[in-house]
């Protein structure tokens, strides 16, 4: 009798264990990822053609009234934010660069210390121009007048925005904190998941992602984005069937964007359909002549051994980058950095690397450097921007990838063999034919 109940008391503190255990993992996951079916937008364009018609008008709005004498820092500024937005949804390095001008021009007429000081300091960041989102946020902490929480949230969130593109992710981590004390909103939530996520935490990153996904008073297309870096984060988990359900449902929600779109084509090669992707890739790259788009395409073909129409692709792509390198070079670099080390000269691609990473030097500028020394055959090279990226905190099966790559050449087998076990453990399909399809949204 005595065994049974020490048995029976042993049974109960194993099954109290196990439930403990389960809270702990359900309280470390979170709810449950929402359903896209119940994801209802809020107002606004119900498609990209409708938004870009809407941001037309504004444009045009704005142009004529400072034609017509109201040339001032204020409307400008309208001017200025009109373009980048028009940016957002077209990718019309032009509308970047008017927008650059024009947010100079108006801090140029405004009396010291007014003018578009987050404005001008969101589209340097957006330009990776690290130096003048200082200069305009020192602008805008000497302002004499009391900030608004908003105003006050834009601006930390800024800083962290600069912080990580420094790699200092605790300074980026902190500087969310403080934006969200002064006013949390959907955008902040997905820096902090995209910070999350290049760090290591992807159940976190996951969280705050659904958190913006269950929200209210959402636009179609701030749904749509989020859709897409809940993609995002399913690609670095090595789980496509979540990447689709997101995919599909930012490409349905927001229909006619073209880096939804791109996505879409993506998820065709990741499922297993590589030539629906290239179709769909072809119209999209004729459509919006956009490189990002011919990049992709170029890189599908040539894993599918089409030689020819990879280098026709790669070659456009080449070319507009080169217009792209001497209009905005600090924002075209790292994906000019990207083309040449996918279908064009790794060699190139390393010059391009190791100026960006001076200036950027975070995990995904010294990625991409590590790739191009591996490429370049400095494997030695590879491992210390590698263990650089590792240092400051960047975390990513590709990077631990590279990472077994060059241990490999280096003759460091045993450590290769746990470095790739440790981006399985993070990204069980790290090393998934499947995986070298993703273009948009890698880690």
């Amino acid at each position: 009798m005595g065994r049974w109940l020490m048995l029976l008391l042993m049974a109960i503190l194993v099954v109290a264990a196990v439930s403990y255990g389960v809270q702990r993992w359900r309280h470390h996951q979170g709810p449950p990822d929402p359903v896209p079916a119940e994801i209802k937008p809020w107002f606004g364009p119900r498609n990209a053609a409708e938004a870009i018609a809407a941001a037309d008008t504004q444009i045009a709005g704005a142009r004529e009234r400072i034609a017509s004498g109201q040339k001032d820092w204020l409307h400008l500024e309208i001017l200025g934010d009109s373009l980048v937005g028009r940016y957002r949804l077209t990718g019309s390095y032009a509308d970047l660069a008017e927008g650059d001008k024009v947010l100079d021009e108006a801090m140029a007429l405004a009396q010291f210390p007014a003018g578009p000081s987050l404005s001008r300091a969101a589209l340097s960041g957006t330009l990776h121009k690290l130096p003048d989102v200082e200069k305009a946020l020192s602008r805008f902490d000497a302002q004499k007048s009391k900030p608004g929480g908003d105003e006050l949230s834009s601006a930390w969130a800024l800083r962290g925005d600069a912080a990580m593109q420094r790699g200092d992710y605790a300074a980026a981590r902190e500087a969310f904190g403080r934006a969200g004390q002064a006013s949390d909103n959907a955008e902040l939530a997905l820096r902090q998941s995209m910070l999350a996520l290049r760090t290591g935490e992807i159940d976190l990153a996951r969280r705050r992602v659904n958190a913006v996904l269950r929200g209210k008073k959402l636009t179609r297309q701030a749904l749509s984005t989020a859709a897409l870096q809940r993609a995002t984060v399913a690609y670095a988990q090595g789980d496509w069937e979540a990447a689709g359900l997101w995919v599909t449902y930012a490409d349905s929600i927001f229909p006619g964007l073209w880096l939804s779109e791109a996505f879409a084509a993506q998820q065709q090669a990741v499922e297993g359909r590589p030539d629906e992707a290239v179709k769909r890739y072809t119209e999209l790259a004729t459509r919006t002549q956009l490189p990002e788009v011919m990049d992709a395409l170029a890189h599908i073909l040539r894993l599918q051994g089409k030689g020819v129409e990879s280098r026709m692709w790669a070659d456009k792509a080449g070319a507009l980058w080169a217009e792209r390198m001497k209009l905005l070079p600090e924002a075209a670099i790292a994906h000019a950095t990207e083309h040449e080390l996918a279908v064009g000269d790794p060699r190139r691609a390393l010059v391009l690397a190791r100026e960006d990473a001076t200036r950027r030097p975070y995990g995904a500028t010294l990625s991409l450097l590590a790739r191009a020394q591996l490429l370049t055959g400095d494997p030695a090279g590879a491992l210390a921007s590698i263990e650089k990226a590792e240092k400051g905190g960047w975390r990513s099966a590709m990077l631990l990838m590279q990472k077994a790559e060059a241990l490999d050449a280096l003759g460091q087998d045993g450590n290769a063999d746990s470095a790739r076990k440790a981006a399985l453990a993070i990204n069980p399909k790290a090393a998934d034919p499947t995986a070298r399809f993703i273009w948009f949204g890698h880690d």
